[in-house]
């Protein structure tokens, strides 16, 4: 069933989050932190299970076979994305966007500070601007990052076990700011229902003029940004990955000229 995914994520952010809002006092620091750790761990293992996804069949005439042609793809879509991700600088702009809601939720009175849109550390236990802070840090959470694009894409094709498990982990997440946020977290559901769903739209397109192979690749290299994601989560690094995004793009322009090769 298509969209299954992006609506089950829709309500558990929805839900969780008008739920973690009633928890008046929120949940000590220490604990969150070692909550988000363990979500982090959850994310590395999606990253690495999607990777190994089974490689298509080898093209025909082709001088690799299909195990070196998907990593060869992968490489090629990681640079080139990432390249063009860069130059175009899209986790600055995210950042600029967070940064004028949370402006225009409070009235003008918003930091206006840009972060980082991945590598910034959130704090639900600053009190000024609650709202606009929970909206904003959790739209840009559960919607900047390979895992929305890479599991709306699957959804879409029927395989909503992307964004199953990412709404487990988006759940948690919204109930834990939420509990020191409030009700602005709950918000970010509409934001997700939109951006997940016009991502799937979107790609059942794709699914109609695209080889099913091709498919498989922009999988397979979402999934390696899912695994920084998950590092960035952990501290393990401070990676931009929202300027990786359009790799997972990539593979549209590069899988056929990697199966060209004699």
């Amino acid at each position: 069933m298509p969209f299954l995914g992006t609506i089950v994520n829709f309500f558990a952010v929805l839900v969780c989050g008008i739920v973690g809002s009633l928890v008046k006092s929120g949940i000590p620091k220490r604990i969150e932190k070692t909550i988000m750790s363990a979500m982090a761990i959850c994310v590395i293992y999606i990253g690495i299970s999607g990777m190994l996804e089974s490689a298509p069949s080898r093209p025909s005439g082709a001088l690799f076979d299909a195990g070196l042609v998907k990593v060869l793809i992968m490489i090629l879509s990681m640079v080139v994305g990432t390249v063009i991700g860069e130059v175009i600088d899209i986790d600055k702009w995210l950042g600029k966007l967070g940064a004028f809601l949370e402006k225009k939720f409070e009235g003008g009175k918003g930091s206006g500070k840009v972060a980082d849109c991945d590598t910034q550390e959130l704090d639900p236990h600053h009190t000024e601007g609650n709202f606009a802070r929970g909206f904003v840090s959790c739209s840009l959470l559960f919607c900047v990052g390979a895992m929305a694009v890479n599991g709306a894409i699957a959804d879409a094709m029927g395989d909503p076990n992307t964004l199953l498990a990412k709404s487990v982990i988006d759940a948690i997440s919204c109930f834990v700011m939420a509990s020191s946020f409030g009700i602005g977290c709950a918000f970010s559901a509409f934001v997700l229902l939109v951006y997940q769903g016009g991502i799937s739209v979107l790609a059942l397109w794709l699914i109609e003029v695209l080889p099913a192979a091709t498919i498989t690749y922009m999988s397979v290299t979402g999934s390696l940004v899912i695994v920084l994601i998950g590092t960035n989560m952990l501290g393990c690094t401070k990676v931009k990955t929202a300027n990786m995004m359009l790799s997972i793009f990539m593979p549209i322009a590069i899988a056929p000229l990697v199966c060209l090769l004699p």
